[in-house]
């Protein structure tokens, strides 16, 4: 009986507590964080950056290579050639080789033979002119990198423009739930009026003409209240689409009981969920993302312009042989090496991909110039239409409670016998008009708040 008691007691003290919930934005955008599908794949840009990153680090890879090749005809062992190597790419310019060659038989190339102990090389492969201050390697490595902080400032944008319409759509909500509030309260204010005038017609008081007349002031205000409550339905459903649990976060969204917070309007905005404010144009992940553009492009010309150099390429190897601890040599004494030279007589591949990449580079250049002055101008527009909107309430709040005084003094007047019900009812809409027009100023001066805020990447505090 006594735990009875106490479930009762704690579902009441719930019942109660849940009467008088309201969804903060920070909540709700939590809720987006968590279980919205692009947030996750805004992670995802991160993932690919560093599976990109990884795929290019392979080609510093050691590679072990190995290849045995035989032939045996007529009882006679033709040749044999095996032979296995590890060549390690080094971060700079050289690579180093190792490897082991086990040659034999009757019709092998002296040139090849070796002992059946075999031979061993230690070598470096160095490119003396064209790939010595700049490879392809390093080249594909930096890019990676730049790549890297490419996708990280994708990612940064995409959170924010996620949040950003999250923030709207919590607008939209606080907006459609103070338009029915209003409605609600004009409409209980038409109805009461009707009902005093069907008590006074029915005392013989008032024409039987008053009455209808308040009448169909009571089925506009119906119409406007439906109105008003579907604009409700679809903001609520509109900030629940994305969550995947339909059987309890979107119906505890979906319930009337919750709400928005209700001084939304004095601090609106992003709370602090977004990343650091942007303090100059430069600092916008926008125009950091032009940069990292023109950074890879530099990379991509450097490797270009080292291929206006001719290829001359040295490699030398150190020579042991048979593999015997009891017959060895210094590595000095026993070596072969060589040099490869190429070049181009005219290099007018090279010279034209330098130029289609300048002509690349001066056009990012260019389109992170207008992007610059985009933000520029949309930031001076937004901060200017502010400074009109907050002018525009002030006066939209002023003639709202003048309305409202008109209305109250029409309403003591026809108590009077000194006024009529078509006074009323049109300092009522007046009135109520007034009210809208108040709500949507405060909404779009929260808007455009939010528009400055969410271009800046500046969290409210």
């Amino acid at each position: 009986m006594i735990q009875r008691l106490v479930l009762i007691f704690t579902l009441a003290i719930s019942a109660v507590s849940v009467k008088a919930q309201e969804l903060t934005l920070h909540e709700y955008l939590s809720w987006v964080v968590r279980e919205h599908p692009l947030m996750q794949t805004a992670e995802l840009k991160t993932a690919y950056g560093q599976a990109q990153y990884l795929q290019v680090k392979g080609l510093f890879d050691p590679v072990l290579e190995s290849k045995f090749k035989q032939k045996f005809s007529g009882g006679q062992n033709y040749y044999t050639y095996s032979t296995t190597g590890i060549t390690y790419p080094t971060p700079f310019a050289a690579s180093l080789i190792s490897q082991v060659d086990v040659n034999n038989g009757v019709y092998l190339n002296p040139v090849d033979y070796t002992k059946n102990t075999g031979l061993v090389s230690l070598g470096v492969s160095v490119p003396l002119l064209k790939g010595l201050m700049y490879d392809e390697r390093r080249m594909a490595k930096h890019r990676a990198e730049k790549i890297q902080e490419a996708y990280t400032l994708e990612k940064t944008i995409a959170i924010n423009e996620l949040l950003y319409q999250s923030t709207l759509l919590y607008t939209n909500w606080w907006y459609t739930t103070q338009r029915l509030a209003i409605t609600r309260n004009i409409a209980n204010t038409t109805f009461q009026r009707h009902e005093n005038m069907r008590q006074r017609f029915l005392k013989g008081d008032r024409a039987a003409i008053d009455t209808l007349e308040t009448f169909t002031q009571v089925q506009n205000r119906k119409i406007q209240t439906s109105e008003a409550e579907l604009e409700l339905i679809k903001s609520r459903i509109a900030l629940v689409a994305f969550l995947a649990d339909t059987a309890a976060t979107d119906l505890l969204l979906l319930r009337e009981t919750i709400q928005p917070e209700s001084n939304y309007t004095e601090r609106p905005g992003f709370s602090r969920l977004l990343v650091s404010a942007v303090y100059h144009v430069d600092q916008h992940p926008e125009i950091a993302l032009y940069d990292n553009k023109i950074q890879v492009l530099e990379l991509e010309r450097k490797w270009k312009q080292e291929k206006l150099k001719p290829k001359l390429n040295v490699e030398y190897y150190a020579l042991q042989q048979p593999i015997s601890p009891n017959e060895w040599n210094p590595y000095l004494s026993n070596y072969k090496w060589g040099v490869e030279f190429s070049t181009s007589l005219f290099f007018r591949e090279a010279r034209g991909d330098i130029k289609f990449q300048d002509v690349k580079i001066q056009e990012t250049n260019l389109n992170k110039e207008w992007k610059t002055n985009q933000l520029m101008q949309k930031s001076q527009a937004l901060e200017a239409a502010s400074i009109q909107l907050k002018t525009q309430l002030q006066s939209a709040t002023r003639n709202t409670q003048l309305y409202g005084k008109l209305l109250e003094a029409e309403n003591k007047k026809m108590e009077f016998g000194e006024s009529s019900l078509f006074m009323v009812n049109t300092r009522e809409n007046s009135y109520f008009e007034s009210l809208m027009k108040e709500l949507e100023l405060k909404t779009k001066v929260v808007a455009t708040q939010i528009d400055w805020k969410a271009l800046w990447f500046q969290p409210y505090e």
